[in-house]
């Protein structure tokens, strides 16, 4: 396989994870690559495709009391409710 064959076979793979909902352990194991291996290409995917494709839409005006505040790497804080499914969705964006 050449190296541009393994990088678009690997964005696939990042592709369908993001579609997936698990977690990159999970997903791995079940695809049967290393987690080093994904791990490198996910990184490089960040920076060739940048931070606008983890954008999720949030519906809510204001976060209720209560609220849990995300912070990520790049500095970008979120304060959202205590809505599981909102948070692990937004979670999984890193």
């Amino acid at each position: 396989m050449s190296k541009e064959e393994k990088r678009i076979y690997m964005q696939s793979l990042i592709s369908d994870w993001r579609e997936s909902g698990k977690i990159k352990k999970q997903y791995c194991v079940e695809k049967g690559i290393s987690l080093s291996t994904f791990y490198y290409w996910f990184s490089r995917s960040k920076s060739i495709l940048g931070y606008t494709e983890g954008f999720v839409e949030i519906d809510r005006a204001k976060p209720e009391s209560g609220a849990v505040e995300i912070i990520y790497p790049n500095g970008v804080r979120l304060k959202v409710g205590t809505d599981l499914a909102l948070l692990s969705q937004l979670i999984r964006l890193y």
